[in-house]
Order: structure tokens, then C-alpha cells, then sequence
């Protein structure tokens, strides 16, 4: 039965030519998706979030202040796991609790300014990371990517609905 696991065997990596071009296009998402993932949940030299919390920092600052079982939801995340992310995040000075105006008794998590700052530190590091990655790339085959994966993220984002 043939292997449809895409990680490359251990000890090889594709730049030694060890490890064969994936056969379909299937394996070549799911390769470079693992490959990629990995790469962008290291720690880059000089960061100071866990990966874990970027999603979370990245969510508010797109959405703005929400309720905490907005944001797991938003997330797909259990309200525990990201009740624990906030309180380390609020800890540091990153999230700030305020009022819920449609509810007094409520709280809504916001970004601060130290949070919004660290996050687009971190996003910038990735920027920078990527642009190395792809710097002998031609101009239209970076314009290609972009559209592709734009294409594949939003279809992944409609399957899960």
C-alpha cells in the first residue's frame, strides 16, 4: 500500500533531492502546508509570542474587542484554551478587559497598543522570513502563489461552513 503521509522520511530534506516530487497535487498541498506550518511556528530570532498567542492577538486586531466565547468561536477553539491564552496575554499587557456595552455584566476583550505592537513586530519578522523564501522567485510566479493561495484559503474557509 503506498504511503500517503507527505512529511519527508527522517534525516532527508528536499533540497538534498532526497525526497520525491509529491505525485499529485493533493500531496503537494499537504506537504507544503505541514512544511510551511512548521517553519512559521518556530520562534524567529528576537520574537516574544508563542505562536499560539498570534492567532489569538491577530483575531482581535481584526475583529476589535469580543466577548471571549466570540473569540474561541471565532478561533474554533474551546472557550478554556483561549480563557487560559488571555490571562497570560492580560498578564503581559497585550489584551485588556473592558465593559461590554450591549451588556454591563459582560467583558469584551480588546487589543492593546504593546499587543497590537508586538503582533505586527512578529507578523514582520514572517513577512521578512517568506520574502527570503521566495526572492529567486520569479515576479509572476510570486503574483501565481499569491492568487493560488488566496484561491485555496478561501475555499478552505467555505468548506468548514
Amino acid at each position: 500500500m503506498q504511503s500517503t503521509d507527505p512529511s519527508p522520511p527522517s534525516g532527508t530534506h528536499a533540497a538534498s533531492g532526497a525526497t520525491p516530487e509529491p505525485a499529485t497535487v493533493e500531496e503537494a498541498v499537504l506537504m507544503a502546508t505541514i512544511r510551511v506550518g512548521r517553519r512559521m511556528r518556530q520562534r524567529l530570532p528576537g520574537e516574544e509570542l508563542e505562536f499560539s498567542s498570534i492567532a489569538l492577538l491577530k483575531a482581535l486586531a481584526h475583529h476589535g474587542a469580543l466577548r471571549l466565547t466570540d473569540l474561541a468561536g471565532l478561533l474554533d477553539l474551546d472557550a478554556s484554551t483561549v480563557s487560559r491564552n488571555v490571562r497570560a496575554l492580560e498578564e503581559r499587557g497585550l489584551v485588556a478587559r473592558t465593559t461590554d456595552p450591549d451588556d454591563g455584566r459582560a467583558t469584551r476583550l480588546a487589543l492593546t497598543d504593546e499587543g497590537r505592537g508586538r503582533l505586527e513586530a512578529g507578523a514582520s519578522r514572517r513577512r521578512a522570513l517568506v520574502a527570503e523564501l521566495l526572492e529567486d522567485w520569479t515576479p509572476e510566479d510570486r503574483e501565481t502563489l499569491r492568487r493560488l493561495l488566496t484561491r485555496l484559503a478561501d475555499d478552505v474557509l467555505e468548506h468548514r461552513r
